[in-house]
């Protein structure tokens, strides 16, 4: 039913491709004018940054394809006492929350940040021996971005005004594609554990370049395990508080 909703509308495959052109064209100048004048940001190359921001491109276009309208619907019914019926369905009020709306031209940011990628892989030695564990910490990234998007979608049952939580989550989350060596201090413990986003696809990039130490590889699979059942335990107390008027 997603799939025929999103291909009825032709203009919106099309709005589509002109967003993704945008939302991976823009960073990708960012970088290219500051590597003008540098070699290295932060120990990473050009390439080795364009990898990055291709990665971290996957995994945001993957992740808004489940994401971008369940998560602000499942805000608005919190908020506005809907959830009832939604709870009575037979199927997980988590799991349905997820695969309810699924918004398929999202791919185009997906296919455009693979492209990116194996653009940058060309021009990079890799050792293919660790795409297995590069995989397994895009994997984690994905549950990095679902679980502090959700748990930031489910403070509504807490706090339930009309701020729009998804705009500002959409707004931090783009701090995920820079390389996670630029935080020091209180900016390292808040950016890589308190608040993630910068775990979500510098991992999977050192793992492609042979960087990523296996305390690295066990902190990002911890981290998103963590998260994931954090997020499962968040929900189930809200669930406990919501009384039918989003409270």
């Amino acid at each position: 039913m997603s799939l025929m909703r999103s291909a009825s509308f032709s203009a919106d495959f099309i709005f589509g491709i002109l967003s993704a052109v945008l939302w991976l064209g823009i960073p990708i100048v960012f970088f290219k004018m500051i590597y003008l004048n540098v070699d290295t940001i932060a120990g990473w190359s050009w390439y080795q940054t364009l990898l990055l921001v291709g990665i971290y491109t996957m995994v945001d276009g993957l992740m808004m394809t489940f994401l971008v309208q369940n998560l602000p619907t499942l805000e608005h019914d919190i908020r506005e006492g809907q959830l009832d019926s939604i709870l009575l369905k037979p199927i997980d009020t988590q799991l349905y929350y997820f695969f309810y709306a699924v918004d398929f031209t999202q791919l185009v940011n997906f296919i455009f940040g693979l492209t990116v990628t194996i653009y940058a892989l060309i021009h990079l030695s890799i050792n293919w021996f660790y795409l297995p564990i590069a995989l397994l910490c895009m994997l984690a990234g994905c549950i990095l971005y679902y679980a502090i998007w959700f748990l930031w979608t489910i403070t509504v049952f807490w706090l339930p005004t009309n701020f729009g939580r998804s705009d500002l989550f959409l707004s931090v989350i783009q701090m995920g594609r820079y390389p996670n060596t630029i935080y020091r201090g209180f900016g390292k413990l808040i950016f890589l554990v308190i608040l993630p986003v910068g775990m979500i696809a510098t991992p999977t990039a050192l793992a492609l370049l042979g960087r990523l130490t296996w305390f690295g590889f066990l902190g990002v699979i911890v981290l998103a395990l963590v998260s994931l059942v954090l997020s499962r335990l968040m929900w189930l107390c809200g669930l406990r508080r919501y009384d039918g008027a989003g409270r």
